[in-house]
């Protein structure tokens, strides 16, 4: 599996328009063939933070997830409605083991 972790800061006055533009994005992700899990996350003491939790089979399935049409269409509305550039890290799986091996 190919985990990665992205945090994101949002401006505040921009938080609905961010949450639905993100919802969009993650309810196609997850029709991916090569998407497992495309969670999106909202910090509860500060509502301008949120996650995305995205696991794919590969690293090549997340380089297509940023060729679709709903990643692209969400990367140009979302980008100006951040406090700052979002950051992501990638993660490998210990446990549980992967269902595809």
């Amino acid at each position: 599996m190919h985990i990665v972790i992205v945090k994101i800061n949002i401006r505040p006055d921009f938080l609905e328009k961010f949450r639905s533009a993100t919802l969009e994005n993650a309810k196609n992700s997850v029709t991916e063939p090569g998407v497992v899990r495309f969670d999106f996350y909202q910090r509860a003491d500060d509502h301008t933070k949120f996650v995305l939790l995205e696991i794919y089979k590969t690293p090549e399935d997340q380089l297509k997830h940023r060729e679709t049409d709903h990643y692209l269409k969400w990367r140009d509305e979302v980008t100006n409605l951040m406090a700052e550039p979002r950051t992501s890290v990638n993660y490998v799986s210990l446990f549980p083991p992967d269902l595809e091996s």
